[in-house]
């Protein structure tokens, strides 16, 4: 595994790998931008090709480029290092249940079944003429990869069998069934494909539209070796850029309106497929963003879905609002029937979730039906903050039964609202002990202005080989961090300096607070410039600190009349570095 690690390292850029989601500028030795992990608002975020490493200065997140997968696409280890040396051309030996020749063969069959579909639509003047009026144009259909299943029985399972696939693990793909007879016989059929990539760009599964009026109507692949549909948005591909931009979503229900969307200019549209949003959608959606806007339809199915949809996206801290689609639209209806304007409108007049649940209370009971306050006075009181709830409660307050005076029927409110929440205090305010407050992080490990030196020489290629001799050596250090830290390089490198770019070598570093303390040397654009005179400077000032503290260690165990302590003292008059220098050492600087 370690070959395949130093292979994979060796051959990814990664400055270029983090560059294709964060805008990088050269700053020096490295490249700064903003931090994707966090709103950065000034360039805290710094990334190193030397040391192969990145880090944020403002939130401390930190790693490689595997660390950097990890977090990002929110997969494991094996999975992180089979995406990158996917990347980078390096064969992995098998680790896995499937052998890599089963996987590429279903990565081949998904391939040509795709290429079928495609054909077809060319072939299917019914298909065509559905697509027109549905707005398709040829730009969203290339664009979107829309094919088309013809209503045959056996077309694809045909298809796919003359190119030499097992029609079994067509099957498993969800391309094909099998009837009592075994016979094979396909998934889709006479249906308009929509092609599903995960947040990679890999065609993981399909889904079919029926054409016209018929029942189901849409079908999805279910999970399969290559698909969870719990873990895949449709568009997350095509929307990654602009997610990273502007750090917020546009969640709608289905194929056709995500293509609406981005028709429109809303660019940032996805979709959750044949399932429900899930926790692990909201898990991706927060890699990528900090808000999202649902546009869900209007009707109650709509409705429902939306507020399932804010407690889901909550749970994750994400910021939400609910946009209101006119009675009857949809995404894709509201662009054909109004155009792109009204689209991207409604996208920006979301409401809170307290503002869309209030609005939908009123549209589905009326304030002089007693079931309303109850409603009410239970939405109210899962405000998120004080000011929402005010706010809400002086919308209501006039339609209050029983009390005209506005101030009146607001405090009613209040009481109301206070019974359900015991943490309000009665000023009104929130007790703000009960919200939680993240964990400080711990203190990062601090090196001496000489160690540090010493050790960035270390990192420098003409000056590693002499540096090493003296980054091993722990008594030169005065630090706590700056001898674990030589204890770890002697360990890494017991008998010759590293060879190489400090990216190929640098995760022999242990444990991991180590590594980023030696990489951090580079990462921080305060980092000196080096040369012979100022590390020669650095290693003679360790090694009179270290005879100071000889001096005061022999002192304390001295006995007598202090024979022992004054001979030290001479010793170190004569020649300052005298008690720290190594032999081996002589000549170096």
């Amino acid at each position: 595994m370690t070959d395949e690690r130093d292979e994979v390292r060796a051959r990814i850029d990664i400055a270029e790998l983090v560059g294709r989601e964060v805008a990088l500028k050269r700053a020096g030795k490295v490249y700064k931008g903003l931090c994707p992990f966090h709103q950065d608002r000034n360039p805290s975020f710094t990334v190193s090709a030397e040391t192969g490493r990145y880090k944020c200065w403002s939130c401390g997140e930190t790693g490689d480029i595997f660390t950097w997968v990890m977090k990002r696409q929110n997969v494991e280890f094996g999975e992180a290092l089979r995406i990158l040396a996917k990347q980078a051309g390096v064969t992995l030996a098998n680790r896995s249940s499937t052998p890599p020749s089963v996987k590429q063969a279903q990565e081949a069959a998904m391939d040509e079944a795709l290429r079928f579909f495609r054909d077809q639509l060319t072939r299917s003047s019914t298909a065509k003429e559905y697509c027109d009026g549905r707005g398709l144009d040829q730009s969203a259909l290339d664009g979107w990869e829309i094919g088309y299943a013809p209503d045959v029985g056996e077309a694809l399972a045909v298809h796919l069998k003359k190119k030499g696939f097992s029609l079994g693990e067509c099957k498993n793909l969800f391309l094909v069934d099998q009837d009592a007879g075994g016979g094979y016989f396909d998934k889709f059929r006479g249906r308009l494909i929509f092609p599903i990539r995960d947040e990679r760009g890999e065609l993981v599964a399909f889904g079919g539209r029926v054409l016209g009026q018929g029942h189901p109507k849409y079908i999805n692949s279910s999970d399969t070796p290559l698909y969870r549909k719990s873990r895949v948005l449709y568009g997350m591909n095509r929307a990654r850029e602009r997610l990273s931009a502007q750090h917020q979503a546009v969640l709608v229900e289905g194929y056709l309106d995500v293509i609406a969307c981005h028709r429109a200019g809303v660019t940032n549209a996805l979709a959750s497929l044949g399932t429900s949003l899930s926790e692990d959608h909201a898990k991706l959606l927060k890699r990528w963003c900090s808000e999202v806007v649902i546009l869900y339809d209007s009707d109650d199915a709509g409705q429902k879905a939306a507020e399932r949809a804010v407690k889901i996206l909550s749970a994750e801290n994400l910021r939400v609002s609910v946009a209101l689609m006119p009675p009857g639209d949809d995404p894709d209806t509201l662009l054909r029937r109004v155009g792109p304007a009204a689209v991207q409108k409604a996208v920006a007049g979301g409401l809170s979730p307290m503002e869309y649940g209030v609005q939908a209370l009123l549209q589905r009971l009326s304030p002089n039906q007693p079931e309303f306050w109850g409603e009410a006075v239970t939405l109210l009181a899962e405000a998120p903050t004080e000011m929402e709830l005010d706010r809400q409660i002086v919308r209501l307050a006039p339609m209050y039964p029983g009390l005209k005076d506005s101030v009146q029927a607001q405090n009613a409110l209040r009481r109301e609202v206070a019974k359900m929440r015991p943490n309000v205090r009665t000023n009104g305010n929130r007790d703000r002990s009960s919200r939680p407050r993240s964990d400080a992080s711990p203190a990062a490990p601090q090196l001496a202005g000489a160690e540090i030196v010493v050790f960035h020489a270390f990192l420098e290629p003409q000056f590693r080989p002499r540096a090493w001799m003296f980054a091993r050596t722990r008594d030169l250090f005065v630090t706590d961090a700056g001898t674990r830290l030589s204890e770890a390089i002697a360990t890494a490198f017991p008998q010759a300096a590293p060879q190489g770019p400090t990216s190929e070598w640098l995760h022999r570093i242990e444990p991991e607070e180590l590594r980023q303390l030696l990489s951090d040397l580079t990462l921080d654009l305060r980092a000196s410039r080096l040369s012979d005179e100022y590390v020669t400077d650095a290693v003679q000032k360790l090694r009179e600190m270290a005879g100071d503290r000889r001096l005061r260690e022999v002192r304390e165990q001295a006995t007598g009349s202090d024979e022992e302590y004054q001979y030290f003292l001479k010793l170190k008059e004569r020649k300052p570095d005298a008690l720290a220098k190594p032999k081996e050492e002589d000549g170096l600087f």
